[in-house]
Order: structure tokens, then C-alpha cells, then sequence
């Protein structure tokens, strides 16, 4: 399967690319050349093998979901310059106009 130097031209157009002349030429071969890889790949016999979902054969470690003490907030109070009703206090990043 060949991919023309128009059906490029048409793909790049939604990608919202403008390729011309040799670099549309460079496009449209390798383009080509990625399908002709990919076509390779399919040829290779996979009969009885085992799908993978991870290439080094990781497993998922989950752990139990059960909640943890937090930081109390009279702790974290000495971290804030202005700490108020349980919140820090920032200054103003957005000016308003009020």
C-alpha cells in the first residue's frame, strides 16, 4: 500500500501542516516506508504466544485503601505566614476590578 504525494499533502492539510516541493517528496517516502515496516511486523508468525501487558513482567502492587492520620493543622500553621479558618492565606495573583 503506497501512500501518493497527495494523500500527504491531504493528511498534513489536517494537521494543519503546509509541506511542498522535496519536503512533501521526504514525507510521502517515509511515510511510506513506516507502512512498509508496519506491514513486516504483521507477517511475524505470534501463534502461541502469550500477549504481554508489561515488557518486563511487572506486576501492579496495590495497596489496601485505608485512610492515614494527616498533619494536624496547628503543625502546619508554623509553615504559613497567615494561616485563617483552617486555610492558608495568599496574596492576591488576579486583580479584579471591584
Amino acid at each position: 500500500m503506497a501512500v501518493s504525494t497527495e494523500e500527504v499533502r491531504r493528511i498534513a492539510a489536517l494537521a494543519k501542516l503546509c509541506p511542498e516541493g522535496a519536503e512533501l517528496e521526504k514525507l510521502a517516502h517515509d511515510f511510506n516506508g513506516i507502512l512498509e515496516f508496519v506491514s513486516q511486523i504483521k507477517e511475524v508468525n505470534t501463534e502461541g504466544i502469550q500477549p504481554l501487558d508489561h515488557p518486563l513482567g511487572h506486576q501492579a502492587f496495590w495497596r489496601d485503601d485505608a485512610t492515614e492520620p494527616s498533619i494536624a493543622q496547628d503543625d502546619i500553621r508554623a509553615f504559613a505566614p497567615r494561616f485563617e479558618a483552617g486555610f492558608f492565606v495568599v496574596p492576591r495573583v488576579i486583580e479584579t476590578e471591584d
